[in-house]
């Protein structure tokens, strides 16, 4: 999985009346800008551990061999305006399924996105910020032509170009706490054709040569941070997505440019859902710190049934 989540500024919280501050949650994204001129690192570690599947009418089913996925990720963003901010993912992991596992560290896909301030919330008021986000995924990672070893594979081969609107508002509550909360809704158009050759991402073996043609995405997600202390918060998101039909087609070992067995398989919509609880420690206004897990909800069709604890460090200068 790749996860890309965004984190607050440490430098906007001494800007704000409110004493709380905060990394930001796992998973919904910063509409805030950066601080013009000012680069922000986020790395984190996360270590996805597979047990399940759900079918499609949304039955839950074990896995005889456990999967696992150690990777680790880079977030940097740096402040182009008061307005304006950009951003690029990094990735990078070894999976294991059972005995077998990945060939080294593989680097995945990346992405790069583009954040602008559509209304900027004024320091003194609880005003609600609204941003619009565009973001492009790159191909970077490996995704077919794996050598016999499926796991190998960190990418799809999808050059997705993603639309998101975002939000975030500031809440003083009664007793002297202070609640956060944003949401983002997402959408992405279905891609065209994606090449593939021999052992994939997608199921197919040595000799395939056929393309992928992926659906489009919707995503929905919101996130709440809840301050115990200037120091200590906690944190929670709920997000659920839903991916187009997606079809692969092609032909197994290729006689002279004909087709000998011919493969076509077309994967139904399919969603998912998840929770992301986590805690944050802020050490000071340049450096962070954020410990939770994602984890699968029941009722998400097509998809898998995983835990994901995840580390994460905030870093700005």
């Amino acid at each position: 999985m790749a996860l890309i989540p965004a984190m607050v500024l440490a430098e906007e919280s001494r800007q704000e009346v409110h004493p709380a501050r905060f990394t930001g949650p796992l998973i919904t994204s910063n509409p805030a800008a950066y601080t013009p001129g000012h680069f922000y690192l986020q790395p984190y570690l996360i270590n996805t551990r597979q047990r399940g599947y759900y079918d499609s009418q949304g039955n839950r089913f074990g896995m005889g061999e456990h999967g696992s996925d150690l990777q680790l990720s880079l977030l940097a963003g740096y402040g182009i305006n008061e307005r304006l901010t950009g951003q690029l993912s990094l990735s990078a992991g070894r999976a294991r399924i059972g005995q077998q596992r990945a060939d080294g560290l593989r680097f995945g896909d990346s992405t790069l996105k583009l954040n602008y301030v559509l209304r900027p919330r004024a320091a003194s008021t609880g005003d609600l910020v609204i941003s619009t986000q565009v973001s492009q995924t790159l191909a970077t990672g490996s995704y077919d032509e794996l050598g016999g070893n499926a796991l190998n594979g960190r990418g799809n081969g999808a050059r997705r170009t993603a639309l998101s609107l975002v939000g975030q508002q500031w809440l003083p509550m009664s007793n002297g706490h202070t609640l956060r909360w944003r949401w983002q809704v997402g959408w992405s158009p279905s891609l065209g054709r994606v090449d593939v050759e021999g052992t994939s991402v997608f199921g197919t073996g040595d000799a395939f040569r056929g393309a992928m043609r992926h659906g489009s995405n919707t995503s929905a997600a919101v996130g709440f941070e809840y301050s115990l202390s200037p120091d200590w918060a906690l944190a929670l998101d709920f997000t659920a997505s839903r991916d187009g039909r997606a079809v692969l087609q092609g032909c197994h070992a290729p006689v002279q440019g004909r087709c000998v067995q011919g493969q076509r398989r077309a994967d139904p919509r399919s969603r998912s859902f998840s929770a992301a609880p986590a805690i944050e420690y802020i050490h000071s206004d340049r450096v962070g710190f954020l410990l939770g897990a994602e984890l699968s909800l029941p009722g998400g069709r097509n998809s898998a049934s995983f835990v994901s604890p995840q580390f994460s460090a905030m870093l700005t200068f």
